[in-house]
This record gives structure tokens, C-alpha cells and sequence, in this order.
């Protein structure tokens, strides 16, 4: 069985992006499957698209493909590059910094710089490399050319300045990963850093010298509607989540800001 080609960009759908470079794959062999797995990531935001990346594709199965295209230094000296994961998982994409949280918490076995052109499509744009390059690369790799065959292999790859929560004294500075629709705030801390922290016990945080002092619960629906809550998210870090609301509206919350975490024993 041939694996899923998997794509991940921030073309958005109302262009003729995501289209073409389907229809790219598709021309190389029809009978390949291709799925999305996000075209709304921020236009140029790489850091976004690296944390989005790396959670949108922890649960694809092993030998899986994706595509990734969040490139603003399209058709600069960046490097296109191929390389698989620990995990077992191949990813197509520009050597920008987007593959980071990929590579720092699934791993890397292999990389390849992408240079042998037979396997890009016959004209190369210098503003499509998504059409042109990423795609037909993920195809030929699909239909079983070995990934040696695309370029020298590599062991350095460029990435983005990567944190892990710290305990300062008594308390845990993380970082702000992501703002979900729904405005929930999501982490970098995960729960066993707070000793002691149980379902019910009062939580304070503080995001650009705000304090606030919630409840720990299960999950949203545990406390009346516009109540401030921390909770355990499904990718099992802190959250910070308003029931049937936005908790980022609540103070300037944006990815990559400080947030520190205090357990009022």
C-alpha cells in the first residue's frame, strides 16, 4: 500500500493553490491519496506553522508523507529539503525553521537536500516550489524512489529557537504556544511541573504582569459560562480556557509571550 501524501500550508482555499499542487501529485500517479491537513495557517508565520505542523501530524501513521509549505524565502537560498523522523514520518518542505518542533520532539533519522531535478516538474517557478518541487518529490517518494536518490544527505538542519518550561523559585515560566478559534490559550507547561496540582484546586497565572486566580478542572463545561478555567489539554499541557468563551480576549495573549504558573498550596 502506498503511504498518504499528507498537506500542510497557509495558501489558504479561495486561490488555486492547493489545486494545483494536487493536481501536480496526481499527474505523477494517479492512484496516490492525498489529504489535507491545514491550509489556514498564518500567511509567512513560521513559527505558528511549526508548532501546528508537529501537532497535526503526531497521529498520521508511520511512513507518511507531508507536504509542508509555509515559505515566505520561496525561491531565495534556502534549502528544499526531505527528511524522515524518528517516528517514521517523511516531511517535504523548506529548510526555514517550520520542520523545529517536528524535529525537536519526534526526531530525525535522515535528511536530504533536494537537488536532483528529474524529480521536480519539467519548468520550476521561483514563487511555487510548493507545485513545482515539494509536491512531485512527495509523489515519486510515495511511488518508491529511495529518498537518497533526491539529493546528498544532510545532518544540519535550520531551527527555530525551541523552549522548555523552567522552574523559577516556586513557580513554572513557560511559553504561549498557540490561540485556538475558540481563543483557548495553549502551553508549553505540562501539568506534572505543578506538584501537587489536583482537579479543583485554585491556579494563578500571570501573562504581561496580569495576575489571574482560576480553577483546575476536568474540562470546559464544569464551571458557569464566561468563567476563566486552566485545564489539561487534549495535547496534554496547560490550558487556559473561558466556558462558551475566549480566554485570550480576556488580555494580550499571543504565541511565543511568557506565561507563569503559580500553585497556591
Amino acid at each position: 500500500m502506498k503511504p498518504i501524501i499528507a498537506l500542510f500550508t497557509d495558501f489558504g482555499m479561495q486561490d488555486a493553490y492547493v489545486a494545483q499542487m494536487k493536481g501536480a501529485i496526481l499527474s505523477i500517479d494517479a492512484g496516490l491519496t492525498v489529504m489535507d491537513l491545514n491550509h489556514e495557517v498564518a500567511a509567512f508565520d513560521v513559527r505558528q506553522a511549526a508548532y501546528l505542523l508537529e501537532a497535526s501530524t503526531r497521529y498520521l501513521p508511520a511512513g507518511s508523507i507531508v507536504v509542508t509549505v509555509v515559505d515566505p524565502g520561496v525561491g531565495t537560498a534556502r534549502r528544499p529539503v526531505l527528511c524522515c523522523t524518528r517516528t517514521d514520518r517523511w516531511f517535504v518542505g523548506p529548510d526555514n525553521g517550520v520542520l523545529t518542533n517536528v524535529l525537536c520532539l519526534q526526531g530525525l533519522r535522515e535528511a536530504y537536500e533536494l537537488t536532483e531535478t528529474d524529480y521536480f516538474l519539467p519548468h520550476v517557478s521561483s514563487t511555487f516550489h510548493g507545485r513545482d518541487i515539494f509536491g512531485p518529490v512527495a509523489a515519486h517518494l510515495a511511488r518508491g524512489v529511495p529518498p537518497a536518490k533526491f539529493g546528498p544527505r544532510t545532518e544540519a538542519l535550520n531551527t527555530l529557537p525551541f523552549n522548555s518550561p523552567r522552574m523559577v523559585g516556586d513557580t513554572v515560566v513557560g511559553e504561549i504556544l498557540h490561540i485556538d478559534r475558540y481563543g483557548n490559550i495553549v502551553t508549553n507547561v505540562t501539568p506534572d511541573l505543578l506538584a501537587g496540582l489536583e482537579v479543583g484546586d485554585d491556579l494563578s497565572f500571570t501573562i504581561d504582569g496580569r495576575r489571574w486566580t482560576v480553577p483546575f478542572c476536568v474540562t470546559y463545561g464544569t464551571q458557569p459560562a464566561g468563567r476563566l478555567v486552566a485545564l489539561v489539554s487534549s495535547g496534554d499541557t496547560l490550558e487556559i480556557a473561558c466556558t462558551e468563551g475566549s480566554a485570550a480576549a480576556h488580555g494580550k495573549a499571543p504565541p511565543g509571550v511568557a506565561i507563569t504558573f503559580e500553585h497556591p498550596l
